[in-house]
């Protein structure tokens, strides 16, 4: 009995300690859990424990539910949550230059946008997330920035006059649409549903699948495939908390980080399967023609000029570094 009950306590001991031991990081991100994002966040979560064997373990809060992106972002910065998927319009609320990855037409193509990410990103903005109280482990794909209208069909820059659209609360999209003509209303995640129903804006810019996703086609069904910002969001952890794992949990978060390279050909598919279906269900889904095509990318470079102005700081010098970055992917 002596000896049953000491194999006991044994293994009690190794069970507490192990459970002791182990850490639970906190993650917080703006899509919904069905969404492309959610499904490969949960994949993330779940490579964490698998190669950690449980020793660290990731708790997700999918679709805002610890406040929206503004919010969490810079939670992670002062490290009261540990770590976030963001989208790049929250990452620039860090580090602003950030945001000129958004800028109008920046990118080819997919291809240019995706080796840009992979072999550039790291060097340009390392530092300046450092220094912003982050630690990136990887990119991820938002997709393409499209236009959900609530009264009239957005065809060409010509259409956005008089037209109060919400932008997302960065330079880049919010003078794009300035200069493109409309009055440009900057909202966040949570602010702008409430706002298209009440009529305070009567458009919206969202990454197509996210906006599908959470339903502003069925507010705003005059939907404009303008593709007019292909956004590049982040992984990152506080840096506060980063400093507090061993290098081993470190491997583990980054080599996890991995997963979310799959995002880019699932939020590509889930783009045009999600056009399509909005389309048969109703909605007025609406490529532009190459004439209409070429009026949205002729206000880009005027638009650009501004964005880099009123950015100021370094983002001239991020700028240059972004079109070097794009030479060298062609």
């Amino acid at each position: 009995m002596k000896k049953l009950l000491s194999t006991l306590a044994i293994s009690i001991s190794v069970v507490l300690s192990s459970a002791a031991s182990a850490k639970e990081l906190r993650s917080a991100g703006a899509a919904p859990e069905p969404s492309p994002w959610g499904q490969v966040t949960n994949a993330f979560v779940n490579k964490v424990a698998e190669l950690s064997d449980g020793a660290l373990t990731i708790k997700h809060f999918h679709a805002s539910q610890l406040g929206d992106e503004q919010t969490t972002v810079r939670q992670v910065a002062r490290g009261r949550l540990d770590m976030g998927i963001f989208s790049n319009t929250a990452t620039s609320l860090l580090v602003p230059e950030f945001g000129l990855l958004a800028s109008p037409y920046a990118f080819t193509d997919a291809d240019q946008a995706d080796c840009v990410a992979d072999n550039h990103l790291l060097a340009t903005f390392g530092d300046s997330l450092d220094a912003a109280g982050v630690v990136p482990i990887g990119w991820i794909e938002i997709g393409q920035q499209i236009i959900f209208s609530k009264d009239k069909l957005i065809k060409t820059p010509a259409d956005l006059a008089g037209v109060k659209i919400r932008t997302a609360p960065t330079k880049t999209d919010t003078v794009y649409m300035q200069t493109a003509g409309g009055s440009a209303v900057p909202l966040g995640t949570t602010d702008t549903m409430p706002a298209l129903k009440t009529g305070n804006v009567s458009a919206v810019t969202w990454p197509t699948v996210y906006g599908i996703a959470v339903g502003y086609h069925e507010v705003a069904p005059n939907v404009t495939v303008s593709n007019h910002v292909h956004q590049i969001g982040s992984i990152v952890v506080s840096k506060k908390i980063w400093s507090r794992l061993s290098e081993q949990e470190q491997d583990w978060l980054k080599e996890a980080g991995a997963e979310f390279k799959g995002l880019r050909a699932a939020v590509r598919k889930a783009e045009g399967g999600l056009l399509g279906k909005i389309a048969g269900a109703g909605a007025t889904v609406h490529t532009p023609t190459a004439e209409e095509l070429d009026a949205w990318r002729a206000v880009a470079p005027v638009a650009q000029k501004t964005i880099l102005a009123e950015l100021g700081g370094t983002s001239e010098a991020t700028w240059e570094s972004i079109g070097k970055a794009k030479e060298a992917c062609e």
